[in-house]
């Protein structure tokens, strides 16, 4: 009976064994095509980032271009400024107050980061620098954009209300001199209020180009290009 019980003891703490290690191999595949299945979804996550973030670059260099444009073209007015109004190129001055005429807004590529954002999924992205570029970055943007909007608005409200007063937007909208109409009066090129005027356009878009959210913009974007290309 004792030889017995021994035996049926070694068989019973034998199957527990089995079972024991059963499980642990059971938990251990299980872990492995999680952590497989997570591996897949990050890498699905940094292939659309760099995407996004890619066309972001190209997008943020064309719209500091033409910002670069607006701020060129300002400067070439008050150059000029006092202005003769005989002797002046009409043509050259036309060409340099269209130039300013262009308000343009970043608006990025950015609906994997806002899935992310939305569903508290950034611990997914292991690399704890691309994780936490990504989660500042929506806030980053909205501080460069504040400089934006307040061009636009300053564009809106103030520049093409004053210019709709004294140049030809028919002219502008078919590429011809906005000075070539009978019902325009030089007169306004020697006043205050268009010097003003145009300083002021070259004032908020310099606060673009020239503002250090820009550059962090550009710095982000930049890096996290790389770390994504890297994956």
């Amino acid at each position: 009976m004792e030889n017995k019980t021994g035996k049926y003891f070694k068989y019973a703490v034998g199957e527990i064994v089995l079972v024991v290690i059963g499980i642990l191999i059971a938990l251990q595949i299980n872990n492995w095509n999680s952590n497989r299945i997570e591996k897949k979804k990050e890498a699905n996550y940094i292939k659309n980032i760099n995407k996004q973030f890619q066309l972001n670059r190209t997008q943020l260099d064309s719209v500091t271009l033409n910002h670069q444009k607006v701020y060129s073209n300002a400067t070439k007015i008050i150059n000029l400024i006092p202005i003769d109004i005989k002797t002046v190129n009409k043509d050259s001055l036309s060409f340099y107050i269209t130039g300013t005429f262009y308000n343009y807004t970043f608006n990025p590529q950015q609906s994997t980061v806002n899935t992310l954002t939305n569903t508290s999924g950034f611990e997914i992205i292991s690399n704890l620098e691309l994780r936490e570029l990504l989660q500042k970055w929506e806030e980053l943007v909205k501080d460069y954009q504040e400089e934006e909007i307040s061009f636009k608005k300053y564009f809106l409200d103030s520049y093409i209300p004053y210019f709709k007063n004294h140049i030809s937007f028919l002219n502008f909208f078919n590429n011809t001199n906005v000075f070539d109409d009978s019902n325009v009066d030089y007169s306004f090129l020697s006043s205050l209020e268009f010097q003003n005027m145009i300083a002021l356009q070259k004032r908020y878009v310099s606060n673009i180009i020239l503002a250090t959210e820009i550059k962090e913009v550009n710095k982000t974007i930049n890096r996290i290009i790389e770390l994504t290309s890297s994956e």
